[in-house]
């Protein structure tokens, strides 16, 4: 249940109607477990890492790792609300909107 509910992020209705159980249920469940799940990946050292500053500690991270599987799950991302900023990270591509009927803000 709680490696379903981390993969798939489902509202507590539908993760007790996948469970049987009730939505209160449900959310009293993931509570109490994830830590044990947390602590046992920590203790395993099967822990997924979030970030890795270098190459070198990827290299570190990877050792003796014979297969590596990549989770391409998209993330959000906050744009910043300072002009500046958006300027500076601002790709020059227009949106497959614009691209494919020649319409968008000039």
């Amino acid at each position: 249940m709680v490696l379903y509910y981390y993969k798939t992020y489902p509202t507590f209705d539908v993760l007790g109607t996948q469970f049987a159980m009730a939505r209160s249920k449900a959310h009293a469940n993931l509570h109490k477990l994830s830590p044990i799940l947390y602590d046992t990946l920590v203790h395993l050292e099967l822990m997924p890492y979030r970030e890795l500053a270098t190459p070198e500690a990827l290299k570190a991270a990877l050792q003796g790792v014979d297969r590596l599987l990549i989770d391409a799950t998209e993330r959000a991302y906050h744009r910043s609300q300072d002009d500046a900023k958006q300027r500076e990270h601002y790709s020059g591509k227009k949106t497959a909107y614009v691209e494919e009927h020649g319409h968008g803000a000039a």
